[in-house]
């Protein structure tokens, strides 16, 4: 966790995001719950924006299932990536470079679904929150789909526990701000400010969802089911997940809303 300095595009240039998403268990619980909810919402065709593409995971399970998918990113190591993987999967409609803050390329209402499942806890500026918000809400049609991911701040602390136990100093100003003055990559909310936060906007929640449930707290029991076992998870998890007793636990966050 301790990457002071390092910027966004140095962060993702270290990592394989994708990866991330399909390398255990535990992980891949983030994209199966994400689909899984975002498939109800998604007719036949439906012109979906991924804001904050990464490596377009998401972008290309719904260009596989028939849907025209627009993916962006900030960082060109992302988006090199999408193109790279381009010849594996259905075309997208267009790959770009560029930030949620700013996508004059789109007209207004041009969209119906818009993901931003990547930029929001990356913006320690709540200025810069709260425009990726209005942008991205922007371009969605009055109707349309809003998906946004969060990192929840109390369950990070089980994450990094041995590093915030020795310094309780940190932990404060982490609790504080959602970020702290060795990390700040990563902004870090509660299921309550973000819920507060969207509220500003013309927006219904549908769905608030704990995306990867207790896997900070089980993970490692998890990473051992085979494959029946993990079925069985997945089905107990995706009944339980929208439960508010588990919401500050997961890692992960997801608030499915209707643009009004």
């Amino acid at each position: 966790m301790e990457i002071k300095n390092k910027s966004i595009e140095e962060f993702y240039g270290s990592i394989e995001e994708n990866i991330r998403l399909k390398r255990k268990n535990s992980n891949k619980i983030e994209f199966l719950t994400t689909v899984e909810y975002l498939n109800k919402f998604l007719k036949p065709h439906s012109k979906i924006l991924d804001a904050c593409a990464g490596g377009g995971i998401y972008s290309f399970y719904f260009s596989d299932n028939g849907h025209q998918v627009y993916a962006g990113d900030l960082v060109e190591k992302n988006v090199e990536d999408i193109k790279k993987e381009q010849k594996e999967h259905l075309k997208l409609s267009d790959v770009f470079v560029g930030s949620i803050l700013d996508l004059h390329r789109y007209d207004d209402e041009t969209y119906d679904m818009v993901l931003n499942l990547g930029s929001y806890y990356h913006l320690i500026d709540k200025d810069k929150r709260k425009k990726s918000l209005e942008e991205s809400l922007r371009v969605l049609k009055k109707g349309g789909i809003y998906a946004i991911a969060y990192v929840n701040r109390y369950s990070n602390v089980i994450k990094f526990r041995e590093m915030f136990l020795e310094d309780f100093e940190l932990l404060q100003e982490y609790i504080n701000k959602g970020y702290h003055s060795k990390n700040e990559v990563f902004y870090c909310t509660t299921p309550k400010l973000i819920e507060d936060e969207l509220l500003n906007f013309d927006l219904e929640i549908i769905h608030h969802i704990a995306t990867d449930g207790m896997k900070f707290i089980i993970g490692d029991v998890i990473n051992e089911l085979d494959e029946d076992g993990f079925k069985k998870w997945m089905k107990f998890h995706l009944s339980s997940c929208e439960d508010r007793t588990i919401l500050g636990s997961s890692e992960h966050g997801l608030i499915i809303a209707r643009k009004l």
